[in-house]
């Protein structure tokens, strides 16, 4: 029941963005891939570089939680939430490489669990940790790949993201601050525009560390 609430909310969520970034001038194309489709994921990127003649850059930000202690944890969950992270972003970085033209940098979302640890997500910083690698490997002197480590961020009005209710309260109770929404993605662009070409990965959060 919960996937299926989750799935519902996703679909609003992406009809919401979409809907406010037209309102805003943009032109915008929404293609619903599994990330771990190699032939889906080459295929879409192809596709997309038909119609522009170009693609400048990529952000990825695919990645499950399925938050459990080791001595609980699965196989098959371990492989869920680290091949949605790592593979998918494999995916998606083999599809642009084979471009005419490719695109100069890609931002990998990461974690702050990658660089910190953090209680139950011993999959997941791995996963992160692996996400970083990927990026460093795939940048070169003519274009950059930067890992985000990201803290935890505040709920938008239209995007609860993957903090829940749950994690808010533990966060507070730990005193660990969460990122603005309008102040996360301006951050990333200052990294962009003026961060050095030889930093591949970062950490950002609003508690200070």
């Amino acid at each position: 029941m919960e996937r299926l609430v989750g799935a519902v909310l996703a679909e609003r969520e992406v009809r919401a963005t979409v809907d406010a970034l037209r309102a805003l001038g943009s032109e915008v194309r929404y293609h619903c891939v599994d990330v771990l489709d190699t032939e889906a994921v080459r295929a879409t990127v192809k596709d997309i570089y038909a119609e522009h003649g170009r693609l400048d850059g990529v952000v990825y930000a695919a990645g499950v939680i399925e938050d459990k202690l080791l001595a609980e944890k699965t196989t098959e969950s371990f492989g869920r939430v680290f091949s949605t992270k790592v593979d998918g972003a494999r995916a998606v970085l083999d599809a642009v490489d084979v471009l005419p033209r490719g695109p100069r940098f890609a931002v990998l979302f990461g974690s702050i669990a990658a660089a910190l640890g953090n209680r139950g997500q011993c999959d997941y910083a791995a996963a992160n940790d692996a996400l970083e690698e990927l990026g460093r490997r795939w940048s070169t002197d003519e274009r950059r790949g930067l890992t985000v480590h990201w803290g935890p961020w505040a709920a938008a009005e239209t995007n609860g993201g993957m903090v829940t209710p749950a994690l808010m309260r533990s966060y507070a109770a730990r005193g660990i601050k969460l990122i603005d929404p309008d102040e996360g993605p301006l951050s990333l662009l200052r990294e962009l525009a003026w961060g050095a070409p030889e930093v591949h990965a970062a950490v950002y959060t609003a508690s200070g560390w």
